[in-house]
């Protein structure tokens, strides 16, 4: 039977250490790895809060509609979206909505139906990915997939044309409507018209607004959506309004935003009116969609 070894002979088992300056080195990097997780989940929070939309309000809403149709369709990589034909076939304006980041299919349904009679219009109305009842997950590539996509379905499904169909987007739904359109005048299929509602200039500049004493908050953004830099290439009719007592989005980016485009364009500015009252008063709505037929039917 061999010999146990000795207690502080040379044949003991030595245990290996972590050297001090593999731990010293490890620790903050793990440490910031954390925090950049933890910093990109708020980012995700703050942009994406749709996320959480009770998935059963669409399909009920639609049901109790006869001016509705669900439809389903894949964005440009693939994933399938949920959405809405909302609006007579026979309207002669085609309008694909791009709504907020809290909202989705089936909340505002009265608001786009008293829309679709003011404009003469049908809309294509959409969850983005991870939204109620679309798949995924969203992001900034992922929502200008989506934004392709729904370009895709009208033209290829609905058989709509360029030359009617208008892109709407609404506050962070003002970015994909603005890159879509974007890319598709760069093609040389341009849109009729864009509308932009309630637009912020980037995520960066937001950050700057949400977060200022942190310093550099822009340093810790993931998702760009620099709608500012890429409005000099809107060269079609925009018609764009905000309100001027805005509390998420502050007006001044809105000036800024319209400032920027080459035009034709026009602004309404809507006074004392926040960011999530904008169509509640029946008259301000009324006067709105005025307006804005107006702008449309001058660029037709």
């Amino acid at each position: 039977m061999a010999d146990e070894p000795k207690a502080g002979s040379d044949d003991t088992p030595v245990r290996e250490t972590i050297p001090w300056q593999l731990r010293a080195t490890f620790t903050p990097v793990l440490l910031v790895f954390m925090l950049l997780i933890g910093v990109r989940m708020l980012n995700a929070v703050s942009l994406y809060p749709g996320v959480v939309s009770d998935a059963s309000v669409a399909p009920r809403v639609a049901k109790e509609r006869d001016d509705v149709r669900e439809v389903s369709f894949e964005a440009e990589d693939g994933v399938k979206l949920y959405g809405w034909v909302l609006g007579p076939d026979t309207a002669p304006r085609k309008i694909i909505q791009f709504m907020g980041n809290g909202e989705f299919v089936g909340h505002s349904a009265g608001l786009y139906a008293d829309t679709c009679k003011a404009l003469d219009a049908q809309f294509l109305l959409f969850d983005y990915r991870g939204f109620a009842n679309s798949e995924g997950r969203p992001s900034e590539p992922g929502l200008y997939a989506d934004a392709r996509g729904a370009w895709r379905f009208a033209m290829d499904e609905l058989h709509w044309k360029p030359a009617q169909t208008i892109i709407w987007g609404r506050s962070l739904g003002g970015a994909p409507a603005i890159k879509l359109t974007a890319e598709l005048v760069a093609d040389k299929t341009p849109p009729e018209a864009l509308i932009i509602e309630a637009a912020f200039t980037s995520v960066r500049d937001m950050a700057g607004v949400a977060m200022p004493k942190l310093g550099k908050p822009e340093w810790l953004i993931y998702d760009l959506y620099d709608n500012l830099g890429r409005a000099p290439e809107l060269k079609l009719p925009v018609f764009h309004f905000h309100g001027t007592s805005d509390e998420i989005i502050p007006y001044s980016q809105g000036e800024e935003l319209y400032e920027a485009l080459p035009g034709p364009k026009e602004h309404m500015a809507l006074d004392g009116v926040g960011h999530n009252n904008i169509w509640d008063d029946d008259a301000r709505a009324s006067t709105i969609r005025q307006r804005m037929d107006a702008f449309l039917k001058a660029h037709e």
